[in-house]
């Protein structure tokens, strides 16, 4: 039997699913991995008072054009009744655009701070974040860790409830496109692939009609950040599924000395052609998305070690850096992730 919280959290889940469905056709496994990370209670810093505050897990759409990933952002803040606003990537964006400016007001004198829309946003959607940029990419570094935008001698900070979602296409990667840095990568928690539609959820879309959609307004962005808190205490994470979890972000490191790592991955993929495996960011966040998605897909209180595996795709394959040669052997993060899944023992 479920904690009346816990029973709450997966009615919820339901009804953002229900929401989402009215306004995107298919795509139900994306719409459940946003979801795990929209719900998931994941530490970032320390903010005012030694009082941890905690955000969802940043979400990284990549799909090619016309397959819904900006929506999903919309279909998030309408559900919420949250603020919402969009970054429209562009090669000519600077970070001015995106945390805001100081402009010199010469009838007083001073500097007056204009702060951007980062700051004022809930539901922040980051539309082709790949023709962003390096420079103005670096402006999202301190928002998406700190949740904090500083202009001049002055920090503000963002509101407790924050989701980010960015998307981007992976066909257009020539010029007026920049790889996003491994810095800003390691911030979303999540990578989700959005395909095509089946033949059958595509027949749906002949008689679509974006004018009869109706998104409602479902839970306050407050009760939000308490549903989460009760599945980070109330879903039992058993400390063999800790040590699980150590062991799969360990294997994804290749033995180099050069950075202080002195293990051999027992997966021969890593040590032959991953440059860099996965952060510590990795570790902190596993644990909880893992509790959610045990609790919205198998209503238990419990995770498995199937929830920890159905997830390390998403959580792990924009964190591996492969060499070079990896294209050239037709290796794939995809194929580096699931030797890493089939070698570490399950407890």
């Amino acid at each position: 039997m479920l904690h009346p919280d816990l029973q709450e959290a997966v009615s919820l889940y339901k009804a953002l699913k229900n929401e989402a469905d009215k306004g995107v056709v298919g795509l139900d496994e994306v719409k459940e991995k946003t979801f795990i990370a929209f719900l998931s209670e994941i530490p970032t810093t320390l903010g005012a008072g030694k009082n941890r505050r905690v955000n969802a897990g940043l979400v990284w759409y990549r799909g090619v054009p016309g397959v819904g990933k900006t929506y999903m952002a919309l279909i998030l803040a309408k559900t919420t009744e949250t603020r919402f606003a969009r970054i429209q990537g562009r090669a000519d964006l600077t970070p001015g655009d995106i945390i805001g400016v100081e402009i010199f007001n010469p009838k007083t004198g001073e500097w007056e701070k204009r702060p951007g829309p980062v700051v004022r946003a809930n539901i922040l959607l980051l539309d082709e974040g790949n023709r962003i940029t390096p420079k103005s990419q670096s402006a999202f570094l301190e928002v998406n860790q700190d949740r904090t935008v500083t202009l001049g001698d002055y920090t503000f900070e963002l509101p407790e409830f924050y989701f980010a979602v960015m998307t981007t296409n992976p066909v257009e990667t020539g010029e007026g496109t920049f790889p996003l840095s491994a810095a800003n990568a390691d911030r979303f928690t999540f990578l989700i692939d959005v395909g095509y539609l089946s033949p059958d959820e595509e027949r749906k879309l002949v008689d679509f009609d974006i004018k009869a959609v109706d998104i409602r307004p479902i839970v306050k962005p407050d009760r939000i950040v308490e549903l989460r808190s009760a599945i980070a205490t109330r879903v039992a994470l058993h400390p063999s599924l800790k040590k699980y979890i150590r062991r799969l972000v360990r294997a994804t490191r290749p033995y180099n000395p050069e950075i202080h790592w002195y293990e051999r991955s027992p997966s021969p993929l890593v040590e032959e052609f991953v440059e860099l495996g996965a952060s510590p960011r990795v570790t902190i966040a596993w644990g909880p998305t893992s509790r959610v998605r045990a609790l919205f897909v198998r209503e238990d209180d419990k995770v498995f070690p199937e929830d920890i595996q159905a997830l390390a795709y998403n959580i792990l394959s924009h964190r591996l850096h492969l060499k070079s040669r990896a294209r050239k052997a037709g290796v794939t993060a995809e194929h580096v992730i699931h030797e890493i899944v089939e070698r570490v023992p399950i407890p």
